[in-house]
């Protein structure tokens, strides 16, 4: 055997081994560059087939996404309800959940009614991380701001129907007193009632429906809609707070109308609050940090266990607002009024531009309230003695009479 593969590789047979090993390398090598190449291929038409898959999945979303934008806006309320549900799935889809938030939003800007408010909003919060709580809490902003911003053309709208009433009913008295004035102020395009005559129907008809839409609105629907979305603003603050307390939380509030709204247990790192409304509003367990508050007014709120500190109020009313287990703190205040303010546990600490005259007619209700150096605020109970002491006024002749 040693003699055969020695003879085998002798110099007379090494070119024909070499030519053997050489063809068997290189047939070696050709099968698994074909296999590669097939493999690859192979990988290629898979990966084509799936994102061919994903996209004819995702058109199909994005069509039943569009259906039911569509039914989101209809009317009846059991069909807006029934998308609001779906929308709830897409909400869970990364690549829908941006759309949906906003499409959900606009539904929320025109909506009154509320069971469909609550479907809204518990499809809002659902799996929502604390930025896109803050996302959500700057778009209801926009729609409460947005509200506030349309009273004056609002009422504008208003006044321009009346307007328009009463040049129909000048026209008309002019035309049937003194038909040679109205000849020539005819003529000058200052009157229209023959116009209105050949129209009447149609014309007294819109008038109406105008007005009636635009009173309805500026009475009360208009004031809904923006206790929907202060309320809302205030429902998702608190729940980005509680989602990490820890976190910086900026409130920057311009031009809003809070009015009505109940906000709770919200902590700011820096508070910016300019040209708002608070009144009859409450507050409970808030914290205002780092407050710069300017031309706003809080009338007839309540205002328990909250906390503002460190920066500057100016020109903010809290006129007739009650205050418990409130605390003032390194405030700067420039005309700011308290009158017939209730004050029970409230502290004003480090905190000057306070005048005594800032706070006629308020009244303590305990021994722990700590004011400001120079203020004094009579108790309740020795303002209810100096009320009974008071002298009756006799009733004059023309009373009695």
């Amino acid at each position: 055997m040693g003699e055969f593969f020695k003879q085998l590789i002798t110099s007379s047979n090494t070119p024909w081994i070499v030519g053997i090993i050489t063809a068997a390398i290189t047939g070696i090598f050709s099968l698994r560059k074909v296999r590669y190449e097939k493999r690859e291929e192979n990988n290629k038409l898979r990966e084509d087939k799936k994102m061919e898959s994903e996209k004819l999945r995702y058109e199909k979303r994005l069509e039943k996404f569009k259906e039911t934008n569509e039914s989101l806006f209809k009317d009846k309320k059991q069909e807006v309800l029934a998308a609001i549900a779906t929308l709830s799935i897409f909400k869970r889809d990364p690549e829908f959940e941006k759309n949906t938030i906003d499409v959900l939003l606009s539904r929320l800007y025109t909506e009154l009614d509320y069971d469909i408010i609550n479907s809204i909003l518990t499809t809002l919060i659902q799996e929502s991380d604390r930025d896109e709580l803050l996302y959500i809490a700057d778009g209801l902003q926009d729609i409460n701001r947005n509200f506030f911003v349309k009273e004056s053309p609002m009422n504008q709208r208003i006044s321009d129907i009346n307007t328009a009433i009463k040049s129909i009913n000048r026209s008309r008295k002019l035309f049937e007193t003194d038909a040679a004035a109205y000849e020539v102020q005819e003529k000058e395009k200052k009157v229209e009632y023959e116009l209105f005559l050949s129209n009447k129907d149609n014309v007294i008809k819109k008038y109406n429906e105008d007005f009636s839409e635009l009173f309805a609105y500026q009475k009360y629907r208009h004031i809904w809609h923006k206790q929907v979305s202060a309320d809302a603003y205030a429902t998702f603050m608190r729940k980005a707070y509680l989602a990490n307390k820890k976190a910086e939380l900026h409130l920057k509030l311009f031009q809003n109308d809070f009015n009505y709204v109940y906000m709770a247990e919200v902590k700011t790192t820096s508070t910016s609050i300019e040209r708002s409304a608070f009144g009859n509003s409450t507050f409970v367990k808030v914290v205002l940090d780092q407050i710069h508050s300017y031309r706003n007014s809080f009338v007839g709120s309540q205002i328990f266990q909250t906390s503002f500190k460190n920066g500057t109020m100016r020109n903010t009313v809290f006129s007739n607002v009650k205050f418990e287990d409130v605390i003032f703190e390194n405030i700067e205040f420039e005309n700011c009024t308290f009158y017939t303010a209730d004050f029970k546990t409230t502290s004003f600490i480090n905190c000057t531009g306070l005048k005594q005259e800032q706070f006629n007619s308020s009244l303590r209700f305990d021994e722990l309230c700590s004011l400001p150096e120079g203020i004094t605020i009579e108790h309740n109970d020795d303002y209810l003695k100096r009320m009974e002491q008071a002298p009756v006024a006799e009733p004059t002749n023309e009373t009695a009479a």
